[in-house]
């Protein structure tokens, strides 16, 4: 279902409403997910590792399933590999741009980051060596490879709900406004809010898509800006609410956990339905960017105590630059 229409001030009253539901959901979204840690005691760097982070990538997963069944590989390998770099570098570095800089968990660095950088290293280097897959492709990924992924999935899963029995809670000056979000209540505001965001996202991408459409703008120019920008609206809108909202591990562990159960549910979900094949260089040299991306993610991790406003300049300027080449090896 497309939200735009033939009449620019419709299309203009979209977009507008597009990111008002936007912004109220992603504000929802991050209150009810920090009402929810509160009332189970689970941390909330819990929480935006798996909760937030599994919500956010729900577009992603029914969009890279649909493409598995029908063979589309190499638009199931982008769409990952693009969503972890423009988690990191664009939707981490606007947020630190906007919000100034954040705190985080030190717990992050050894657990979750270096687990984030092992998978994708792991998963270039298999589908660069092509272990699993015996057709002629040039280059693939494998059913073994992909229920590997689901197996690791439940583990990395269970591991982190044993250690949130052991973590303790942070207190915040917040807690008593919090509480008084019932449990209930905070599961039916998680829901409401994802559809909100889903919707509002939507909204924005279509009426701006059909803008460029009518500027005269390229198909390429608009999947690799405004699409590519748009399917990663949820992730920043929850992010830029975490980090205005001081909810720090929710906004830094929606990055981490959504990079991770990229790789682990998305990949290997999609794997296992149909081996991901493809030919050409491009995909391992987007890999190779993503993976440099979460490397200095993690320097900047190692060497702090805060994330500040100036490597957020760094990661968007970054991201603009692999937006330049991605259209230069396109053309």
């Amino acid at each position: 279902m497309q939200f735009a229409c033939d009449y620019l001030l419709l299309n203009i009253i979209f977009f507008i409403v597009g990111v008002a539901i936007l912004v109220k959901g992603s504000d929802w979204f991050v209150d009810a997910a920090a009402a929810l840690a509160r009332s189970f005691g689970v941390p909330e760097l819990i929480i935006g590792l798996t909760l937030v982070s599994i919500g956010t990538s729900l577009p992603e997963l029914a969009s890279s399933l649909c493409a598995a069944f029908y063979g589309e590989s190499n638009f199931i390998i982008g769409n990952i590999v693009g969503s972890n770099t423009a988690n990191i570098a664009l939707i981490l570095g606007a947020g630190l741009v906007l919000g100034g800089g954040m705190s985080f968990s030190r717990q992050l660095i050894w657990r979750d980051m270096f687990f984030l950088l092992l998978l994708q290293s792991g998963l270039m280097a298999w589908y660069y060596f092509k272990i699993d897959v015996s057709s002629a492709a040039e280059y693939g990924f494998g059913r073994i490879g992909g229920a590997l992924l689901l197996i690791i999935c439940v583990i990395y899963s269970l591991v982190l709900c044993r250690q949130s029995a052991a973590e303790p809670e942070n207190n915040d000056d917040n807690e008593a406004q919090i509480q008084k979000i019932s449990r209930s209540k905070a599961a039916a505001l998680i829901v409401l809010a994802l559809v909100m965001i889903t919707v509002g996202a939507k909204l924005m991408v279509d009426t701006v898509v059909w803008s460029a459409v009518k500027l005269g703008v390229s198909d390429l120019m608009i999947s690799l800006t405004i699409v590519a920008v748009g399917t990663s609206l949820p992730e920043l809108a929850v992010t830029i609410s975490g980090i205005l909202k001081k909810r720090n591990d929710i906004a830094l562990g929606n990055i981490i956990g959504s990079g991770i159960y990229n790789i682990l549910l998305i990949i290997g979900a999609c794997a296992a339905v149909s081996p991901l094949t493809g030919s050409g260089r491009s995909s391992v040299d987007s890999m190779l960017i993503m993976n440099g991306t979460a490397l200095l993610l993690w320097m900047f991790l190692l060497t702090g105590k805060r994330l500040h406003r100036w490597q957020g300049v760094i990661f968007v300027a970054l991201y603009a630059a692999f937006i330049a080449w991605s259209i230069i090896c396109a053309r």
